[in-house]
This record gives C-alpha cells, sequence and structure tokens, in this order.
C-alpha cells in the first residue's frame, strides 16, 4: 500500500497512471492520493472533484468511473486508512513469538503510536472535518478487532484475567486514541508515550 500524505506542503502534481484496464489500481491509488493530500491541505468540503482529478492528472470522467460522490471517495480513503493501520498493528504482532503475550501486547501498542502520530493529520482530515465527521462503531475496526482476540487468547491461555475482550479493547484503543491527541499538543515523543502506555496495558490485563 502506497505511503499516506501526512503533511500540509502541496506535493507536486500526480502524472497519474497509464490508460487501459490493467492500470485500474493505479488510476485508484493516483486519485486517493491526490483526495488524501488535497484533504488534508483545504478540508474535505473545500475540496472539489474538479481539484482532486487535476491533481491526480485525470479526467474529471475518470473520477466517477471510481466513485459515485465525494462521499463514497471520502468512505473509500477511510477504509484505505483503517485497514493500513490493521496491516500494520498484525505484522508488528507476527513478528513477535506466537505465546509471547506481553510481548504482542506491547508491538500492537507502539505500532498503533508511531502510526497514528506519523498520520494524523490525515486522520483528522477524513474522521474529524466538522463538517463531515461521522461517529463508527470503534469495536468493529479492523485494528480492535485484532487487540480483542489477542486479548481473548491471552486469556484462554491463562496471561491475562479478561473478562470482556471486545469491550477491553474498545476502552484501550480509546483510552489510548485520547493520549495520542495530548501528546500531540504537548509535542510529547513517541517512544515515551508508547512505554507509558504499554505498562498501564500490562496493569490492566495482568492477573
Amino acid at each position: 500500500m502506497p505511503p499516506l500524505p501526512t503533511t500540509l506542503s502541496r506535493p507536486s502534481r500526480l502524472a497519474g497512471a497509464p490508460p487501459g484496464p490493467r492500470q485500474r489500481d493505479l488510476r485508484l491509488a493516483s486519485l486517493l492520493d491526490a483526495a488524501a493530500a488535497l484533504f488534508v491541505e483545504k478540508g474535505v468540503m473545500a475540496t472539489s472533484i474538479e481539484d482532486i482529478a487535476e491533481r491526480a492528472g485525470v479526467a474529471k470522467s475518470t473520477f466517477y468511473h471510481y466513485f459515485h460522490d465525494r462521499a463514497a471517495m471520502l468512505e473509500a480513503l477511510r477504509g484505505r486508512y483503517s485497514q493500513r493501520f490493521s496491516d500494520l498493528v498484525d505484522a508488528a504482532m507476527d513478528a513477535c513469538a506466537p505465546q509471547d503475550w506481553d510481548a504482542r501486547l506491547a508491538a500492537w501498542t507502539h505500532a498503533t503510536v508511531d502510526e497514528y502520530l506519523a498520520t494524523y493529520l490525515l486522520h483528522d482530515a477524513i474522521f474529524h472535518d466538522p463538517e463531515v465527521c461521522q461517529r463508527c462503531v470503534i469495536s468493529e475496526e479492523a485494528f480492535v478487532v485484532s487487540l480483542a482476540a489477542l486479548l481473548r487468547r491471552g486469556a484462554e491461555a491463562g496471561a491475562w484475567s479478561i473478562e470482556e475482550p471486545v469491550t477491553c479493547a474498545a476502552f484501550m484503543f480509546h483510552g489510548l486514541h485520547g493520549l495520542l491527541d495530548e501528546a500531540i499538543a504537548k509535542d510529547e515523543g513517541a517512544a515515551s508515550l508508547a512505554q507509558r502506555v504499554t505498562r498501564l496495558f500490562g496493569q490492566m490485563v495482568r492477573r
């Protein structure tokens, strides 16, 4: 998956993908990347479909080949962002020994902290624009589902004491989300925050 734009600087105009059915994924990625950059720069509501097509280097009609409207593109960007998050935390946990529950929980925490702090500008643009913000069921997001599954397996193995893994996972993520926003406001480094939260999470789940 291509890296997501996270800064406010204006990137150079994308050249767009060559025409042809085999380039469908490249054209779609060009549109999504262009929209992500513009949403960060200008906000969702201030970005027109013409802006997105121009930045992607494609015709406006190409946009409508992939998306019904700007809202559909926003939903696709949210899905891509969440899937990237899930892929990163899963990869971090998979790098740990299968039965090392504490290490896997720490890996989930560190990966979440690192990715959020690296991409929060895009996160804010697509999830918290005041005119388009939508509530979501966080327990259904893939990266929280992964955490709930980890908590359940750790509890079943006798390593942790957790009565409601799904509720606990949602609670842990929301708490971490709040601490991440505070860290951004305080300009706190990712490493120190991840270490503090890892200790806290360990205290929460330990018998």
